[in-house]
C-alpha cells in the first residue's frame, strides 16, 4: 500500500500541469507516459470498467520508448524504475535506477532508492553502500534522513541496535514527522530494553499515524514489556478493532 501511495503522490507531482483532454504528440513518449500514469493514478480504470485495460502496463510501455530518446531518457529510466517498484518487482526496478546513476552522477540522490531495493532484496552489504553513497552526496534534507533510515534498517535487520538506534534518532531528527522512521527508533529502543522511551516514541508516531498497525503492535509489545497492562490492553484492543475493519 506504501508503494502504491508513494507512486500516485509521485505521479500526481509530475503530472499536475497535465491537462487531461490534451493528446500529446505521438513522439513525445514521455509525455504519453505521464497522460497514463496520471489517469492510473485516479482509478480511471475503475471508472471504465473494463478489465482489458492496464494503464500501467501502457505507460511503461511509453517509458521503455522514451528511454532511447536522449532528451527524455533520464526521466523514463526513473519513472520505470518507480513503476515495478510499485509492482514489487524489486530487481527489474533495480535495473532502471542503476542504469539512471550510471546515465545522471549529478543526481546521486536516487541511491536512497536503490539501497531500499537492495534491501528489500535482502542484499545488506549493497544496500548500505548505496545509503552511504546517498548520503555523502546530500548532507541534509529528505534524502539524507531517508539514507540514515535506511541504514537503520539494515542495522536493525542485522541486530546491531546501538547502530540503528543512532541512524533512526538521525532521520527522526531531520524529518520530525517521518513516521517510518519513529517506528525504527521505537523498535530499535524496544530490543534495547529502553521500553520507556520506546514508549514515548511510538506514541509520537500513532499520533502521526493513528491506524498503523504496525505501531500498535510494537507499541503493544512496549507497553507490556514495560509492566504496563492495562495500556497494553487497550492498544491490544484497539489493534482487534482495526483488523476487524479491514
Amino acid at each position: 500500500m506504501r508503494k502504491r501511495t508513494f507512486l500516485v503522490l509521485t505521479v500526481l507531482a509530475l503530472a499536475s500541469g497535465v491537462v487531461l483532454a490534451q493528446v500529446a504528440p505521438a513522439a513525445d513518449f514521455l509525455q504519453n507516459g505521464f497522460q497514463f500514469l496520471f489517469y492510473h493514478a485516479v482509478r480511471l480504470e475503475e471508472t471504465l470498467l473494463r478489465r482489458d485495460v492496464n494503464l500501467l502496463a501502457l505507460a511503461s510501455d511509453e517509458f521503455t520508448k522514451a528511454v532511447q530518446d536522449p532528451s527524455q531518457r533520464g526521466e523514463a529510466l526513473l519513472m520505470l524504475g518507480l513503476i515495478y517498484s510499485s509492482l514489487q518487482r524489486p530487481g527489474t526496478a533495480l535495473g532502471y535506477y542503476l542504469d539512471f546513476a550510471y546515465d545522471q552522477p549529478e543526481d546521486p540522490w536516487v541511491h536512497a532508492l536503490i539501497g531500499e531495493l537492495y534491501a528489500e532484496m535482502g542484499l545488506l552489504d549493497q544496500a548500505e553502500e548505496s545509503f552511504r553513497l546517498a548520503i555523502q552526496a546530500s548532507p541534509e534534507g529528505e534524502t539524507w534522513a531517508r539514507a540514515h533510515y535506511g541504514l537503520g534498517s539494515v542495522a536493525l535487520e542485522r541486530g546491531e541496535y546501538p547502530a540503528a538506534k543512532a541512524e533512526f534518532e538521525l532521520a527522526v531528527a531531520a524529518a520530525d514527522s517521518f513516521v517510518d522512521a519513529r517506528l525504527g527508533l521505537g523498535r530499535a529502543l524496544y530490543y534495547l530494553g529502553e521500553y520507556e522511551g520506546a514508549i514515548e516514541t511510538l506514541e509520537l508516531a500513532q499520533l502521526l499515524a493513528p491506524r498503523s498497525i504496525s505501531i500498535l503492535e510494537q507499541l503493544a509489545l512496549a507497553y507490556e514489556a514495560a509492566g504496563r497492562a492495562e495500556q497494553a490492553a487497550h492498544v491490544s484492543s484497539r489493534l482487534e478493532e482495526l483488523r476487524r475493519g479491514n
